[in-house]
This record gives C-alpha cells, structure tokens and sequence, in this order.
C-alpha cells in the first residue's frame, strides 16, 4: 500500500479527522465523481489517477478479456410463477 501526504486547512483537517478510518473509500468515491464531471480532454491524467488507486490496493480494476479462454453463451433458466419484479413490490409494500 502507498501512502499519500496532502496539505489541507485546518478547517478541512478537523471535518476529516472523524472519517480517518474511510478516507480511502472517500478518496475514491470524490474522484469518481469529479472524473464523471471532467472535460473528456484529459483521458491521460484519467488513466494516470485509475493506475494510482489500482496500486492503492483500494480498487481493482477488472482485467480484460484476453481470449484465452472461450466466450460461452449460456441459456437461461426457465422458472414459472410471478415475474421477480411483482415479487419485489409485493414484499416492499405500499411506500
């Protein structure tokens, strides 16, 4: 695991003291968020912060199909009865 260290203001530093124990999660979740929100111009700078936090340990990225094993199509499985979503609504009741 990395470590990163970051400035912040004293304000900033005592909202986040107590979230030390997710600042991780956090990290995460506020960058996702701010790519979603950035300028499709900088797919490098993208890539660079999707290789910092694979080698976090905190995410892992999904490896990519290499073919070396056979793509299998399988059928899917015939059930009777009431369709999944009315079960859903039935047991979440009136809201």
């Amino acid at each position: 695991m990395n470590i990163v260290q970051i400035e912040l203001s004293s304000e900033m530093s005592q909202i986040l003291s107590s979230y030390h124990d997710k600042l991780p999660v956090l990290l995460e979740l506020g960058l996702r968020e701010w790519l979603k929100r950035e300028p499709q111009e900088a797919p490098v700078l993208r890539d660079r912060i999707l290789q910092v936090l694979a080698a976090s340990g905190q995410v892992e990225a999904p490896k990519p199909y290499t073919g070396e094993r056979p793509y299998v199509r399988h059928t899917p499985v015939s059930i009777t009865g009431k369709p999944v979503s009315e079960l859903v609504v039935e047991q979440r009741g009136s809201l």
